[in-house]
């Protein structure tokens, strides 16, 4: 038992010794704790005494978005070894080592290798890897650096009898401080007409079908905004906005112009998508590449004719352009990965070729005007689209060419990298080479312990060791460390000491250099953040028109006429929730309000024969008009909705326990929001007007309210069932009535 103790000391002294002798590059990044056992302790009344053994390990210092772990394994027991650096512990303190996770992974013997000793990772074919650093200031990392030494270090040593919670300040959900708070009750009762009526009318299944049709973030984030936006009914926004830039224009036009851009848009991408136009895409980045690709290889041949592709839809289709994680990243004052350093580099491609294509169109444009054909500017709308895209060729230059094959920093693009890794390879191949020469020797072939079979060279904290007989360790080199029985030492032969220290000073050159670049990679995406925002917004814009396209298709959508009269004509119009259900023989009907004097549209019939319905799609359509969505109509005959501002309906019943309202206060709040909105080119929708309360005073306030907002220059459409109502038409020209009926069973 002292031979053995004395034997662990003696390990124990020689690992501290090794790992002083490395670079101070690779202390930073390493925590190191001392070799102990009970054998070497004082006394076994010392209050040390029952405590675990403790082995060398380091301790990897991860980045917060990825997270990584390192398996440790236990000595393996010999045939003819003693387990003398093990404790009998009992009732020892908590420790790290003291969890389920840790016994599992601990068996002895597992793959032959101690928690040390594990097998020779030293090729020199492989370059190592590093993590990018976490934030771009440099002192800003080795303070975290620091920090998460220190927590380590008190948490392993001072482990047990504190939350978790508490040292984290996490905040622990169990707390019987987190009380429910009473509701608050508002004194006045107050409704918000642009989201009720979004919901009233069903838009917002509309515009999830939309979302659907996108496949930019960028065109989803967009479209769903509206569901919340009172600019969806609303329609009036900060002046200007239509000509503003692609990254705050709405989905929902603001005025006629709005809306005649947003559906000119439209008809432009069905012209392309459809194949009715002809030209041709010259690619720049293809062309670039396939140059360099020849003058790599030292071909100097004729130039041939620049790669042409069909011109059709922008170049965007299976792009998600999801540049928000990004940008936090960058708000956060982080360094990017590989991965998002490469979605940039993705988007800004694709922003080229959408410039490429967007010169395609200039030049049919061109071509026109040269032909004097009637149908000149075949394109407009487009083109304003992709105007704010700007690419910085440094920086795609630099970005397309940062990474090499496997997605590492490129050695060609950062020449001191590739030195470096050069650097490195020659010294593994300088050490290999070294240690093989020792253990081809008849003198060195004679001190080593072979008897336990296995591998005669292994790695210890990326130090190659050989197994060498007890007696021959100090002869030999640096004992890193010893067999359980103490009987073989495994030492770092003094040959390779130097080399070895030279390459971890080299890998910890290689380290700082690839940190640099990183830094300085991402430094310049900060520097172009706002060109890149708008060149991703532009491709978004694009997605939500080609989205616009492909739901028109679904719901056989035609592009009507705009104008500011307030008139809606349509033949054949169906409600786009049952055509986006999937519906078949779904009945169509013709609506007209807003001719002539007509301001006023009374809608009467049996239960169940569609007036509901032709309210809703009278709304759906006006709101689609503002989006700039196709709307479902008998093709080759001349639709029209006229752009209102704003658009609010009452459809159904708000009365509520909870809210203290009956169902007649209901209809006498909306009604009052609705004089309080409603105001010149305003679209009026509301359902069984004046109901809830005695008949004839019911028929007084609907005939009240509806002659106020005539009044005021608004288009409004009722159901009803009142007699009283339905004369109104004889009496005042500005109301029709629309009856609704059974036919044969089917309503008309």
């Amino acid at each position: 038992t002292t031979m053995t103790a004395a034997t662990t000391a003696m390990a124990s002294i020689s690992l501290l010794a090794s790992t002083m002798m490395m670079p101070a590059g690779v202390l930073g990044t390493t925590t190191m704790a001392a070799f102990v056992s009970k054998a070497v302790l004082p006394s076994s009344n010392h209050h040390y005494s029952n405590s675990p053994s403790i082995f060398s390990t380091s301790t990897r210092i991860s980045s917060p978005r990825r997270s990584s772990s390192r398996r440790i394994y236990s000595s393996p027991l010999d045939e003819n070894d003693t387990f003398t650096t093990s404790t009998q512990t009992t009732a020892s303190p908590s420790s790290f080592f003291d969890d389920d996770d840790f016994q599992r992974d601990s068996r002895a013997g597992e793959d032959g290798f101690s928690v040390l000793r594990r097998p020779v990772t030293f090729d020199a074919d492989i370059d190592p890897t590093f993590e990018a650093p976490r934030v771009l200031d440099e002192k800003e990392e080795e303070r975290l650096m620091d920090d998460v030494n220190k927590l380590w270090y008190e948490e392993k040593k001072f482990v047990g009898g504190d939350d978790v919670l508490d040292k984290y300040n996490v905040v622990n959900q169990g707390s019987s401080n987190n009380k429910l708070q009473p509701r608050q009750m508002e004194e006045d009762q107050q409704l918000d007409m642009h989201q009720r009526t979004l919901d009233t009318l069903d838009y917002p299944l509309v515009l999830r079908a939309l979302s659907n049709e996108c496949e930019s973030v960028f065109g989803r984030d967009l479209v769903l905004s509206a569901i919340t936006s009172k600019q969806s009914t609303n329609g009036k926004d900060k002046e200007g906005e239509e000509d503003g830039d692609v990254l705050t224009m709405p989905l929902t036009a603001s005025s006629v112009d709005g809306v005649h851009c947003r559906y000119g848009a439209v008809q432009e991408m069905q012209r392309l998508m459809e194949g009715r136009v002809s030209g041709f895409v010259t690619s720049t980045r293809k062309n670039n590449k396939k140059e360099q690709q020849q003058n790599e290889k030292g071909k100097y041949s004729k130039k041939k004719r620049s790669q042409e592709d069909p011109l059709g839809a922008p170049p965007i289709a299976g792009h998600s352009l999801n540049l928000q994680p990004i940008l936090e990243i960058l708000d956060e004052g982080k360094v990017l990965e590989g991965p998002d350093i490469l979605d940039v580099t993705s988007m800004l491609e694709l922003s080229l070729d959408v410039l490429d294509w967007s010169r395609a169109l200039r030049d049919v444009n061109e071509e026109q005007d040269d032909l004097q054909d009637d149908d000149k500017n075949l394109f407009m709308e487009l083109p304003k689209l992709t105007s704010s895209i700007h690419i910085d060729d440094d920086l795609l230059s630099l970005l397309s060419n940062a990474f090499d094959e496997e997605g590492k920093l490129d050695g060609t693009t950062f020449p001191s990298i590739g030195r470096l890794r050069a650097k490195v390879r020659t010294f593994k191949r300088s050490i290999l080479s070294s240690i093989d020469s020792l253990l081809s020797l008849p003198s060195t072939k004679s001190k080593l312990a072979v008897e336990s079979g296995g591998a005669l060279t292994m790695e210890i904290n990326g130090r190659l060791v050989i197994p060498v007989q007890q007696q021959y360790q100090n002869s030999v080199g640096i004992v890193h460390d010893a067999s359980r029985s103490g009987k073989t030492c495994y030492v770092e032969p003094t040959e390779i000491v130097g080399p070895t220290n030279e390459l971890r000073q080299a890998e910890a050159e290689l380290r700082s250099e690839e940190a640099r670049v990183w830094r300085q990679l991402t430094e310049m995406i900060v520097e172009h953040r706002v060109d890149i925002e708008r060149n991703v917004a532009s491709l978004g814009q694009l997605d939500v028109v080609l989205a616009r396209v492909k739901l028109g298709r679904k719901i056989q959508g035609v592009v009507p006429t705009v104008g500011n009269e307030g008139v809606v004509s349509v033949k054949e119009a169906c409600h786009p929730v049952l055509l986006l259900r999937g519906l078949e023989n779904v009945v169509g009907s013709d609506v007209e309000i807003g001719q002539g004097k007509n301001q006023g549209l009374i809608l009467t019939g049996p239960n169940s024969g569609g007036k509901t319905i032709i309210l809703k799609l009278l709304g759906l359509y006006a709101l689609m008009a503002r989006d700039g969505i196709p709307i479902p109509s008998k093709p080759m005959e001349p639709a029209r909705v006229d752009f209102f501002s704003p658009i609010l309906a009452d459809i159904g019943d708000i009365q509520s326990v909870d809210g203290d309202l009956s169902t007649f206060s209901g209809h006498m709040l909306v009604c009052r929001e609705v004089l309080q909105n409603a105001d010149k080119d305003a679209l009026i929708l509301m359902d069984e007007l004046g109901s809830g309360t005695d008949p004839n005073q019911g028929v007084a306030i609907a005939r009240a309210l509806l002659e106020a907002m005539l009044d005021r220059g608004c288009r409004v459409a009722i159901t009803t069932h009142y007699l009283e109502l339905k004369q109104l038409a004889s009496s005042d020209d500005r109301f029709e009535v629309a009856g609704m009926q059974f036919v044969g069973g089917r309503p008309t």
